[in-house]
């Protein structure tokens, strides 16, 4: 039986090898969501791989590319911004620029993605949370975020649908080596993400889970 994967956010990084990792298992059809779609039409790991264009700060993108996805079994959220800003020093503009891109963008995504994913017999929706280790509106975001997973995980709970927050652990990507050295290698996150991910089953109480499948206090 074949598995369609939603990876948004999957230009770079954790998304990327996220999609990398569910493609090499053929019974995985990925779809990698990006911003831009490649120029290299050849780009694409494998005939069980694709990509559409969806910026989850955009309504009009967001709701162009559900439409060309008929079922979903596993949703990945991915896509944020973050960075080492400071709250006394933050505008009322940057904290919305956060807030729309961490918290309304994956609100939109599930929201517009509700019926594939209502289609598919026991489809997950899942949404990577780094823990808020950077300071000022990107934890404010990501708290809002965790919050929006465990509103959603109550409303769709009695559909069969799971959602969970999952941490992916201090990563060596771009954003992560802001944050200085000593960053885990990508695969090694995701290999462990991957594997909470699929071992997450439908249960009364809100996951939120390391990379390591250890439970993080809310």
């Amino acid at each position: 039986m074949t598995i369609n994967v939603l990876i948004v956010g999957a230009s770079r990084g954790i998304g990327a090898e996220l999609a990398k990792q569910f493609a090499a298992v053929p019974k995985y059809n990925v779809i990698a969501a990006v911003r831009t779609l490649p120029t290299d039409t050849n780009a694409d790991i494998s005939s069980n791989y694709g990509r559409i264009q969806l910026d989850q700060t955009s309504p009009e993108s967001v709701a162009a590319a559900a439409k060309h996805v008929d079922s979903v079994d596993i949703l990945i959220l991915n896509a944020a911004i973050g960075g080492e800003e400071y709250m006394a020093t933050t505008s009322d503009e940057r904290l919305l620029e956060y807030l729309a891109s961490n918290v309304v963008g994956p609100h939109r995504v599930i929201r517009e993605f509700l019926p594939a994913l209502r289609k598919a017999s026991g489809s997950l929706a899942r949404q990577v949370e780094a823990h808020p280790g950077f300071a000022g509106p990107y934890s404010v975001s990501k708290a809002a975020g965790n919050m929006l997973v465990v509103q959603y995980q109550n409303e769709l709970r009695g559909e069969g649908i799971c959602v969970a927050a999952l941490h992916p652990g201090w990563v060596a990507t771009d954003m992560g080596n802001s944050a200085g050295d000593g960053g885990m290698p990508v695969a090694q996150s995701v290999e462990g993400l991957k594997k909470v991910i699929l071992g997450l089953k439908l249960e009364s109480d809100v996951k939120y889970l390391n990379y390591d499948g250890t439970p993080i206090p809310w």
